[in-house]
């Protein structure tokens, strides 16, 4: 039986599709934070958008991370970058794009820390938008920083 060789441009081509599925898939998952003060499961709270957004978030996130499994598996063709060396989630700065969220999540991270803990006065928005920046940076931060980043656009 003969191997299938690989071909690298479509793999990439379609390793570049499922990546932004999976950026959009993150995106739309974090938002849904932005609206969580407008439901709520107490008896006279808005219970049915409580539900759609949690659905809605869960469902985004897995499907975020089922794209990058799928990316993860078409890197894995390419036999010259199945494996790639180093543990992604501890590397900070390694693109333009990572730098970008890598700062937007200590931004994220001090907003939050600002707004529940040291100026609990601040208004509830700022708590909102800052775990919005922590999540999204967060996820953003292990796909730029990470190997099938690497794969697609740097090597």
């Amino acid at each position: 039986m003969e191997e299938k060789e690989y071909n690298n441009n479509s793999g990439k081509r379609y390793g570049k599709a499922l990546f932004t599925l999976s950026v959009i898939s993150f995106f739309v998952s974090s938002a849904t934070i932005f609206f969580m003060p407008f439901g709520s499961f107490e008896p006279d709270g808005n219970v049915m958008l409580a539900y759609i957004l949690a659905i809605t978030f869960w469902l985004f996130l897995v499907m975020g991370i089922f794209f990058v499994l799928l990316l993860s598996r078409q890197r894995f063709k390419d036999m010259k970058y199945a494996r790639m060396d180093g543990i992604m989630f501890l590397r900070f700065f390694k693109n333009k794009l990572a730098v970008v969220f890598d700062l937007l999540l200590l931004a994220g991270i001090l907003t939050l820390v600002l707004s529940l803990i040291i100026i609990r006065t601040l208004p509830a928005e700022v708590a909102l938008a800052g775990t919005f920046i922590t999540v999204f940076s967060l996820e953003m931060h292990c796909l730029f920083n990470g190997k099938n980043y690497e794969w697609l656009y740097i090597v």
